[in-house]
This record gives structure tokens, C-alpha cells and sequence, in this order.
């Protein structure tokens, strides 16, 4: 995963948690709108059930001879004051007028008080709606009403309800904690992305120490076989001169020289059983070959090549074929065959401001053909002629062993590899593998 991708995900999490996170932040402030709502329509229901007991308390002690004013400095929700004459002491003791006064009754003394619901309730703007309900009849709430509070009062003579409605003020919400959760998360995302960021290089260092020790350990098993063969060649010839010398020697019984020829064939023999086995040690073991995904070990060494392609910048492009995404290798192998190529087509553009590399695959029959061409300058005759032996370098510098190696390796994968320019310019690499199966390395 390069730099670019890792950071777009860091943003599109933090997006996705900001968003969530608000979202719920919004609900719970809606919530907090709710619940001091309810504690006002509480507060309101205590502070008219006192009004309403001080009502029926008062009234008994009244005999409508009172001074009006005075009586209102006292008590402001008592409008009037009027006496009344062959009341009934069974009928109604509140008798309302339009939906906010009432008259209360004292039928023992034949008085009545006007009462100002207003006066009983308050003024609370908090609410859409607040008022008594004279009737003392729960009724369903508005069809209108997004919050609905009643509650009845369990005063004998005014067993009224209050009722209440309200909305919530959608845009009265504090900013303030919006603003610290998304830099929280931001932090919080910020030093996940570090950590992980940390981990992925360390993985990809460790990943790439092993292609390294593997490279080496492939160059030097080609390096000591290639010694081996050199060297057998030489000390079978010479075991066969001594062998010769040894036969005409023996005719004329030269003894001491046939002794001493015999032991530097004894030696010779050993010298070449301990390079056999030398070579035989170093010689990788023959491995299965299976299934493996393409376009995984591409973006893998592309992965490992991350800090190598930014430095220049090279940019990396792909066509894998739908049919054409799986071969026939081993995983390693064929990473280290991707990892030399890209790696050569890197180098060739270090020296332009900024290049590219393009792999495209497609099937042909049982096999898959994979093309991989750089905006770089192309090999030259002699590198085309020469690029596979060993020791032979384009590159100053260079050690000569990679391409050797990558032959090698796709060859064990029983694959082909093949050099040329494309037509449009610069280097490409051909190979083909085996479609699908499983199989011995060859």
C-alpha cells in the first residue's frame, strides 16, 4: 500500500467516524432538549399545583366582603370576587369561562372567585403551547405536536390537567464539542495511521531483507555451480592424462612414479567428490509448483519498491486479463522475477524526471503471457546479446547476476523469458507460465 492510498483511507475512515459520531453528538444534544423540556413541564406542574392548593385553601376563609385590590396583592391569579345567593351546596364547583378563567365555588358561604389560568401557570416561551385543560379530560396529543407533556392535578375541586407541547430548535446546537470530536478523531486517526504506517514499512523492510537474502543465496548457489563446472573440467582432463600417464608408465614398472601418480589420483578423485558435493549442498531442493495470483505479487513488489519508485517518481500500470490473472509458480520465485524487472526499469529511469512502468497479461491457450515495458531507453544490441550471462552489467555498478538469476528462476518454474524493445520504445520483458495445475519445478 503506498503513501498516497494509505492516506486516502485515513481520510475516508475519518470521514465515516466523524459522520457517525455526529450524527449521534446531534442526537444526544436533541436528546439534552427533550429532557430540560421535561424538567420544565415538572417544574411548571409543581408551581400550579402549589397555585391551585392555595386556591382551595383561601376560598373557605373569604365572605365576599374583601377589598378586591388587596385581596389580588395576595393572591394575582383571583380576578373577582362576587357573592352568590341559593347556591346549590351539590353543584359543580368550577364552572369555566371561555379557556382561561374559571369560576371556583363556595356554595357554605355563597361566594365565587374568577381565577386566571395565566395567572396559575405562568409564562414559560420554552413551550409552543402550555395550558390547563378545565374539562379534566385526558385527550390524545395533537396530531401536529412533535413533543407532547399532561399531567392531571389531584386537587379535589380542580382536578385540571396541564398540557404542554413543544419542538426542538434543530439548529440550537453547540458547536464547540462538534469541533473537538472531529479533532479527536483526527488525532486518534492520525496516530493509528503512525503506528500502522510504522508496522507496514517494518513488514515491508523485513519482506524485502528476505528477497535480499534470497537473491543473494540464488547468486551464489549460480555463482559456486558455474565454479563447480569450470573447475570439473579441468580435473576430469587431468585425471585423464595421469590415468594415460599411469598405463605407460606400468610397462616399464616405474614403481615409485606409479605410486606417486597413483596418490595424485586418489586426489584428484577426492577433489572431485567434494566439489560434486559441494554443489549438490548449495543446489536449491526441487519445490511444488502451484496456483498463484498476479496481480497480488505485482502489487506486493510494487509494495516492496515503494520508496525506489517515489525518489524518481515512477508510476506503476496494470492490465491483467480476467482469464489471465492466475499461473503456475511459485509465489517467491516468481515475486523475485517481478522484483528484478521493476527493479531494472527503475534504475533505467533514474536519470528522468519522471517514467513509468506498465504490466499487462493475457491467456493463450494452457499458457499465460505476461508483458512488462518501461518508459526508459531500451536495452542496447549488446545488452540484448549478452543480458543473461553471468557477470555482464548495462549498469555501472551493476554486479551482473540479476538477469542470470531471474533466467534461472523462471526456467525452474518451467516458464520462458524473453528481451526485446517495444516498438513504441523502451525495454520489454516477455514471460510465459503455465495457466493453471500444479506441478515439479523443472
Amino acid at each position: 500500500m503506498n503513501s498516497q492510498k494509505f492516506l486516502q483511507r485515513g481520510l475516508l475512515i475519518w470521514l465515516l467516524l466523524c459522520l457517525l459520531s455526529s450524527v449521534l453528538l446531534y442526537a444526544e444534544q436533541i436528546r439534552r432538549q427533550f429532557w430540560d423540556l421535561d424538567r420544565a413541564f415538572a417544574a411548571a406542574f409543581a408551581e400550579a399545583g402549589a397555585v391551585l392548593t392555595q386556591n382551595e385553601s383561601v376560598l373557605p376563609l373569604l365572605n365576599g366582603n374583601e377589598d378586591l385590590a388587596a385581596l389580588r396583592k395576595k393572591f394575582p391569579q383571583i380576578l373577582d370576587l362576587q357573592k352568590t345567593q341559593g347556591r346549590a351546596l351539590d353543584a359543580a364547583r368550577v364552572e369555566p369561562v371561555g379557556d382561561a378563567q374559571y369560576w371556583l365555588y363556595n356554595p357554605w358561604r355563597q361566594i365565587r372567585v374568577l381565577i386566571d389560568t395565566q395567572s396559575v401557570i405562568g409564562v414559560r416561551p420554552i413551550f409552543s403551547h402550555l395550558s390547563l385543560d378545565l374539562r379534566g379530560d385526558v385527550s390524545p396529543p395533537p396530531a401536529d405536536a412533535f413533543w407532547h407533556w399532561q399531567r392531571q392535578f389531584s386537587q379535589h375541586t380542580q382536578p385540571f390537567i396541564l398540557q404542554a407541547d413543544a419542538r426542538p430548535t434543530w439548529l440550537n446546537v453547540a458547536l464547540v464539542p462538534f469541533l473537538l470530536l472531529w479533532l479527536g478523531w483526527a488525532g486518534v486517526i492520525a496516530a493509528g495511521g503512525v503506528i500502522l504506517w510504522q508496522r507496514k514499512q517494518r513488514q515491508n523492510a523485513d519482506q524485502r531483507a528476505r528477497y535480499y537474502q534470497h537473491a543473494r543465496l540464488n547468486t551464489l548457489g549460480e555463482i559456486t555451480a558455474g565454479i563447480v563446472h569450470e573447475i570439473n573440467q579441468p580435473l576430469t582432463a587431468a585425471q585423464t592424462w595421469i590415468q594415460g600417464a599411469q598405463r605407460q608408465l606400468r610397462q616399464d614398472n616405474p614403481e615409485a612414479v606409479s605410486q606417486a601418480l597413483g596418490a595424485a589420483l586418489v586426489q584428484t578423485q577426492r577433489i572431485g567428490e567434494l566439489l560434486t558435493r559441494f554443489r549438490e549442498h548449495v543446489t536449491q531442493e526441487r519445490v511444488d509448483l502451484g496456483e498463484v495470483d498476479l496481480a497480488s505479487c505485482w502489487h506486493q513488489v510494487g509494495n516492496l519498491l515503494e520508496h525506489e519508485r517515489t525518489a524518481r517518481p515512477i508510476r506503476l500500470t496494470h492490465d491483467f486479463a480476467a482469464d489471465a490473472r492466475t499461473l503456475c509458480a511459485d509465489r517467491l520465485w516468481l515475486e523475485q522475477v517481478l522484483h528484478n524487472i521493476l527493479s531494472n526499469a527503475i534504475q533505467a529511469q533514474q536519470e528522468r524526471a519522471a517514467g513509468w512502468v506498465h504490466i499487462r497479461s493475457q491467456r493463450s491457450g494452457e499458457f499465460i503471457r505476461i508483458e512488462i515495458t518501461d518508459g526508459g531507453p531500451g536495452f542496447t544490441p549488446d545488452a540484448l546479446h549478452n543480458a543473461f550471462m553471468p557477470f555482464y552489467s548495462g549498469r555501472q555498478g551493476g554486479i551482473g547476476l540479476g538477469m542470470t538469476l531471474t533466467e534461472s528462476l523462471v526456467t525452474r518454474m518451467n516458464g520462458n523469458l524473453a528481451l526485446d524493445n517495444a516498438p513504441e520504445g523502451g525495454a520489454r520483458v516477455r514471460l510465459q507460465f503455465a495457466y493453471q495445475g500444479s506441478q515439479e519445478n523443472g
